[in-house]
C-alpha cells in the first residue's frame, strides 16, 4: 500500500514538472513580455554573487548565484560607493535568508566615515533599464 501511495506522489510531482518551460521548477514562472520572472523580487544577502555601480550613484545592480539581477534604487545620491570593491547588506530582517527590502541599507567603507546608502526600492535589472543606463553613461574617448 506504502508502495502505491509513493509511486503515485512521484508521478504526479513527475508530471507537474514536466508541464513547465524547460529549466523551470514548478515555483518558478516567468513573465512572457519581459522574460523576468513574476514573482517579485527577492535578493537574499546570502545569494550575492557580484556588483555593478550605477552611472549617477542612485542605484546598483546586483546579480545573484541564480544569475538574476536585480537593482537597488537609492534614496538619493550614494556618495564614494564607486570606489569601493565590496558591499554589504544591513537588513530589518532577522536572517541571511530574509529578503533584502525598503529601508535596508548597503554599507561599503568610505574614508570620511562608514558609507551608508539606504534602499528606496528593489526590482528587477531589465533589458530596458540596461538601454538607459547605457544612454545616461558618459562617453570617455
Amino acid at each position: 500500500m506504502m508502495r502505491h501511495l509513493l509511486a503515485a506522489a512521484l508521478v504526479c510531482f513527475a508530471t507537474a514538472v514536466m508541464a513547465q518551460p524547460s529549466g523551470q521548477t514548478p515555483s518558478q514562472s516567468l513573465n512572457q513580455a519581459t522574460g523576468q520572472p513574476s514573482e517579485p523580487a527577492c535578493l537574499r544577502q546570502i545569494n550575492m554573487y557580484d556588483f555593478k555601480i550605477v552611472p549617477g550613484n542612485r542605484s546598483l545592480i546586483v546579480i545573484d548565484r541564480s544569475r538574476h539581477r536585480y537593482r537597488l534604487n537609492f534614496i538619493g545620491q550614494c556618495y564614494n560607493i564607486q570606489y569601493d570593491l565590496a558591499v554589504g547588506f544591513e537588513t530589518h530582517g532577522t536572517g541571511e535568508l530574509s529578503c533584502v527590502s525598503k529601508g535596508d541599507a548597503v554599507v561599503f567603507r568610505d574614508p570620511a566615515g562608514p558609507g551608508r546608502c539606504i534602499i528606496r526600492d528593489v526590482q528587477y535589472q531589465t533589458p530596458a533599464l540596461d538601454q538607459q543606463d547605457a544612454a545616461a553613461t558618459p562617453n570617455h574617448r
